[in-house]
This record gives structure tokens, sequence and C-alpha cells, in this order.
């Protein structure tokens, strides 16, 4: 967690002061939109190789090397800060957060029991929100203390910090039996289990449907902030401030019940908070609206994506699921890459509050496909019990 944690805080501090630092550069929400692009599509070729990859080597080692990287990769632009630079570096850290994120998702359930691991998807879920409240911050008082370059250097020792933390973790891997195959055949196995299993097909469908809504207007809340409010581009800051206490309040009601909720109950209930936070910002004309918004949003985001993990956490093998997340994170993110694309695109055209409601309408859409998934396995599970 110690390492997590602050693996976290040093993607977050880069994000928040970057993307501040780009758009005042470029004055563009183009150039911010391939900033979030560029971090994606690297990723993407390399996601069958990469899942394998976790699922055959130790993921403490993975840990280790992951932020040793991020570390070298930020440090890159203490020498040279310039577009192509920071385009650059978006590319590396995406490989990276790719890898990270899908190994933390692997590692879960040999860390937490079947029971615990809602809980563990939210305490990692609340690192990552107090991380964005304190990111920020942190970034901000960097850069006012002795600028971008200062935020850029505490950045990298951050990575550098964490990928020491991760040395004392005890931890052993544990052999697969299918460790015993060649690297091709498990990618292929890893390729035919995203294919075949429902379980993966649902969560997929319902993944990728809350991510086109989320992504198409992630990169846009800047230019909404600084564009159509009028207000400074720091303010960008605050908002996601607000979210990030969303997601904390949200985590820790998940950590503290006696009984972990059921994550097909997570799912529609995280997915109707984020619709109706996006269909609020959409109609805001106050800094206070988007805040409290962004709040809602932050509590679905504390619930739906932890339904989604928990979900494949429970149902599929430990062995598999470096394969599994790699895999489904690769059409998600396909998803999410071309809805901002599509949004950079359009937001010239058709105004901003407009991609704010599509998106809230395509979340809502997602969430009514699980609570309709779930009422269908309730349904089932009814009629099993009647059987003699």
């Amino acid at each position: 967690m110690a390492a997590y944690s602050l693996a976290s805080l040093g993607s977050y501090i880069f994000d928040i002061g970057i993307i501040v630092e780009l758009y005042r550069m470029t004055g563009s929400p183009a150039a911010v939109g391939g900033y979030f692009i560029i971090q994606f599509l690297p990723s993407l070729l390399l996601t069958p190789v990469i899942g394998t990859f976790i699922d055959r080597w130790s993921r403490k080692r993975i840990l280790l090397l992951t932020n040793l990287m991020r570390a070298m990769t930020v440090g890159i632009l203490l020498i040279h800060l310039s577009i192509e630079t920071i385009y650059l570096a978006a590319v590396l850290l995406g490989i990276c957060d790719e890898i990270y994120a899908a190994t933390a998702n692997a590692i879960g359930p040999e860390l937490a029991g079947p029971q615990d691991i809602p809980r563990f998807n939210s305490l990692l879920s609340a690192a990552d929100s107090i991380n964005l409240i304190v990111g920020p911050a942190i970034a901000g008082l960097c850069v006012s203390l002795g600028g971008i370059g200062t935020s850029i250097g505490v950045d990298a020792a951050v990575f550098a910090l964490a990928a020491l933390l991760v040395l004392p973790m005890p931890y052993k891997p544990q052999r697969k039996a299918s460790a015993k195959a060649g690297f091709l055949e498990e990618m292929k196995e890893g390729l035919r289990i995203v294919a075949g299993e429902p379980v993966v097909k649902r969560m997929l469908l319902i993944w990728a449907l809350l991510l086109a809504g989320v992504g198409s207007t992630g990169s846009l809340v800047v230019a909404f902030v600084s564009r159509t409010m009028g207000l400074p581009a720091d303010r960008y800051g605050w908002v996601m401030a607000f979210q990030g206490a969303g997601i904390i309040a949200g985590s820790v009601w998940i950590m503290s019940r006696k009984r972990a909720p059921d994550p097909s109950r997570l799912i529609p209930f995280g997915m109707a908070a984020i619709g109706a936070g996006l269909l609020a910002v959409s109609a805001a004309d106050r800094m206070a609206a988007i805040l409290g918004a962004y709040l809602l949003i932050g509590l679905g985001a504390a619930a739906a994506p932890n339904g989604i993990r928990s979900t494949l956490q429970k149902e599929l093998a430990p062995a598999v699921l470096g394969r599994v997340f790699t895999s489904v994170r690769f059409v998600v993110n396909s998803v999410r890459t071309l809805s901002i694309a599509a949004a950079s695109f359009l937001a010239g055209i058709t105004g901003m509050r407009i991609i704010f409601a599509a998106a809230a309408l395509c979340v809502l859409l997602g969430g009514a496909a699980a609570y309709a998934g779930r009422k269908r396995r309730t349904a089932g599970l009814h009629v099993e019990r009647r059987k003699p």
C-alpha cells in the first residue's frame, strides 16, 4: 500500500501539473486531448504481450521496474521541456501505467481473500483519491515555489521512492501450471478467455460504455472551466479534488461495511451516479455546481469500476488475471481513446455542453445494461434454488 500510494501520488502530481502547463503552452483543447490519446496508443499495441508478461513474471519485480522506469521518464523533462518531450513522456508513462494498473489488479486476489476483494479494491481507490486531492496541492506548491521544473523533480523522486518501497514487500510469486507453456500459447489462451467467457464479455460492454462517457469529457474539463465558464485554468485542480473527495467517501463506505457489498449492486449504482453528475455538468452555470457534480461523479467512480474489477477477480482464476485485465483494458481504452479524439474534434462544433450530455447518456445506458444483467442473474439463481 505504501508503494502503491506513492506511485499513485506521483502520477497525479505529473498529470495535473503537465496538463495545465501543456494548455498554457498551446491554449488548445486538442493538444490536451492529444496528450491523453498518445498515452494509450502504444499500450494498446502491446496489450497481449503485457498481459502474458504479468502472468509469467514475478509481479513484485514488475512493480519495482515500472516505478523505476517512471522515475527515469519524468527525469527526461528536467533536461528538456517541450511539447515534443511531453508527448514522448506520455508514451513511456502510458506503457508503464498500463503494466502497473494490470499488475495491481492481478495481484489483488493473492493478497486478499475472495470476500475481501471489494474492500481491497476500495482501499486502492481511496489511496488514488487521496492523492487526487493532495497531488494538485503539491504540484501547485512546487510550481509556485520553483516553477514546473521543481514539480517535475519532486515527481521523479516520488516514483524512485515508490520503487524502493517495493523491495521489502514480503511476496513470493506463485508458479502457475500454465507457465510451462510457451509465451505465444499463453497469449492465445488469454485471448480465448476474453472472447469466450460470458462474464468477461458482459463486463467488457459495461466498462467500455463507462470509459466512453468519462473519456470523452475527461480531456475537456480544463477547457470547460476556462473557456465555457470563463475561470482560470488552474481551477481544474479543484474539480479533480472534489471528484477525489467523492471517491474517498464512496470507498470508505464500502470498506466500512460489515459485509462487503455485492459487486453486481455496485455497478448500476455507480453508473447512475456518474451519469447524473455528467448531466449536471452539462447544465451548470456556476463553479459550485460543477464541484457538486464532480463530487457525485466521484461517488459513482468509487462504486462502478470497483464492481467491475471485483466481478472479474472473483469469477476468474488468479493465474489468468494479468491477461484478462490487459485484454479488457485494451478494448475499453481503445473506446476511450476514440471518444477523446471525437470529443476534441466536436468540441468546437457542437459545444462542450452537448458533449457532456451525450456522455451522460452513454454511461446511463451502461448502467441500464448492468441492472438488466443483475436481474437476469438473480432470476436464474432463484430458478436453481427451486429445483428439487
